[in-house]
């Protein structure tokens, strides 16, 4: 017995080892020759932070730090290094903090041809591990040197990418960070598979509304204060959306640092009941896009890409749904949710100036977004299945013709406002709008199977 034991801990030992495997995670440098203050120890005290994400059904064990520093000749004394939760977007709580670490090595990386400073590659050994299970973490580092030009972490150029753009911090002041950049770092260590598996959730799919080159946005910041935007996605007939994930895009001479999501079911054709609200939800990831031109601004602004993933998927079975945002901006007075006038998802987007108690239309325009996720097709028997319905012309000047193989029931026009409107006469397959005024329209159509399709027609 106590050698079959003995035999079946070894195997489970042997299997845990070979399950292992060295791993890293952080970002390269690309030779900008600039970089962020870090010095501590001084006449001021600085800090930066960077974060770095575990995978889903990983455990990591990190065991080291590498990290691109701009100084002078004199080697480094010390670094204080710490682990922090992720919170609200923002480098957070502590998880293990490792002072006057002593650089087990400094190797020059490339000169700088202006100033005192030249660009080391320096690697910290961590006294012990520092075990995170999956999810965002922060590092957060500030370095010693006799040198009087101080310590300076690198950054990499505007168009690298990784995660969230990077924090720091001067004396007690809280994390800011308004640039759109990462800092050159390698946190490393063992990744060990913990055997979660994702559930079978369906087919990937998604949906967006596209961008027109940046034509234009709708601002954030409105009469002095901080408005919510909402636009609508529309899960099809006998599907079930599981929403992963939401990027949008935005012009902004700041950054957002997080913001509350909600997703609300629609009420003619506005934003209706919330069904999910995420507060103060921070980024997964920003990517930088360049720089542009944009009405109002004096110097070109930022256009920037920010995801945000929600931890577990939200079922949304079929039907219209608005997602709507509400930022938290650092350091902008201009922040724009980025705008196309190409055709989009459903009806226009709305702003809401008293948190969602009422809403106006941005009329002829629809947010630039992307939603990601799953989708599975869910038939129910009891349910009749709508027909497809086909519609024609569009735009319509006189006669809008509806062509479905079941019948048609009824028909009923919205303004984009939700509001009904009349002066239209419907005809078995026809709908008859000489009269009513040149616009946009949402038609709701029924059939006698039990279908319906809600779409949009342009009266000119």
């Amino acid at each position: 017995m106590k050698k079959k034991l003995l035999t079946a801990l070894l195997l489970a030992g042997s299997l845990a080892a070979f399950a292992q495997e060295t791993c890293s995670y952080g970002t390269t440098t690309d030779i900008t020759g600039m970089g962020e203050n870090i010095s501590t120890g001084g006449q001021y005290e600085y800090a930066g932070a960077v974060d770095f994400n575990v995978p889903f059904a990983t455990s990591f064990s990190a065991n080291s730090i590498t990290i691109n520093v701009l100084k002078g000749n004199a080697p480094l004394n010390y670094v204080n290094v710490s682990f922090l939760n992720e919170e609200e977007g923002m480098p957070g709580s502590v998880i293990q903090a490792f002072d006057n670490l002593v650089p087990t090595a400094e190797e020059f990386v490339y000169d700088i041809s202006e100033g005192e400073l030249d660009t080391y590659q320096i690697t910290l050994a961590l006294p012990s591990e520092v075990v995170l299970e999956t999810g965002k973490y922060f590092i957060k580092v500030a370095a010693n040197t006799t040198d009087e030009n101080g310590v300076w972490w690198e950054i990499t150029s505007e168009e690298q990418t990784y995660g969230v753009f990077d924090y720091s911090t001067f004396e007690s002041d809280p994390w800011g960070g308004g640039g759109y950049y990462n800092k050159v770092f390698q946190v490393g260590g063992t990744c060990t598979p913990t055997g979660e598996e994702q559930p079978n959730y369906g087919e990937v799919c998604g949906q967006q509304n596209a961008s027109n080159n940046y034509e234009g946005g709708v601002h954030f910041v409105q009469f002095g204060q901080v408005v919510t935007i909402a636009d609508d996605i529309i899960v099809p007939e006998n599907t079930t959306f599981y929403l992963t994930d939401f990027t949008m895009s935005a012009l902004m001479t700041g950054t957002i640092h997080n913001a509350t999501i909600k997703i609300r079911s629609s009420n003619f054709f506005l934003p209706g009941e919330v069904l999910h609200s995420f507060t103060n939800k921070g980024p997964d990831y920003e990517e930088f896009d360049g720089w542009r031109p944009f009405p109002g601004s004096r110097s070109d602004v930022a256009t920037v890409k920010t995801n945000f993933k929600f931890d577990e998927p939200i079922a949304l079975t079929a039907g219209t749904y608005f997602i709507e945002v509400t930022p938290t901006l650092y350091f902008s007075d201009l922040t724009v949710w980025e705008t196309t006038t190409l055709a989009g998802i459903g009806v226009d987007s709305y702003t809401s100036y008293d948190s969602g108690t009422t809403w106006q239309q941005n009329t002829d325009l629809n947010q630039v977004f992307t939603v990601g996720g799953f989708c599975s097709e869910t038939m129910d028997t009891e349910t009749p299945k709508a027909t497809q319905i086909k519609y024609y012309p569009n735009p319509v000047k006189d006669v809008l013709t509806i062509a479905s193989q079941s019948r048609v029931e009824a028909v009923k026009l919205y303004a984009i406002d939700g509001r009904s409107v009349s002066g239209y006469t419907v005809n078995e397959n026809s709908v008859d709008m000489r009269l009513l005024a040149n616009g946009m329209y949402m038609v709701n159509v029924m059939l006698e199977n039990g279908g319906s399709q809600t779409f949009k027609v342009i009266k000119q």
